[in-house]
């Protein structure tokens, strides 16, 4: 018998959840904008949410919920942190007309 590698589930949502934490990563240091920034932000915390629920699902007869509380817990921070970081990108706007990060390295 070979030793086979199946696509379960839990690879599946890992698999995505690591291309998605990468991707964001890319455009969060890339991208001079700084909406862009904070949706690359939202994206990895998502993907570390998806992570942690599909580790959570691995063992089939009882669930985990430590992982679940802690994706509940995350969700309000990431909620309260997205609004903080509006704000400032907001203040940001309005003291020097710009939508870029005003010390940001790359050019604008």
């Amino acid at each position: 018998m070979k030793n086979e590698l199946k696509m379960t589930p839990t690879v599946f949502f890992s698999l995505v959840a690591v291309g998605l934490f990468t991707i964001s990563l890319y455009i969060l240091l890339v991208e001079p904008h700084l909406l862009r920034k904070i949706m690359a932000l939202n994206v990895m915390g998502s993907s570390v949410f998806l992570l942690l629920i599909a580790i959570a699902q691995r063992s089939k007869p009882i669930i985990d919920p430590l992982p679940h509380a802690l994706v509940l817990t995350g969700i309000i921070i990431m909620i309260s942190s997205t609004a903080l970081a509006l704000m400032l990108a907001r203040r940001i706007y309005q003291a020097t007309d710009q939508k870029y990060n005003p010390y940001d390295w790359a050019e604008n």
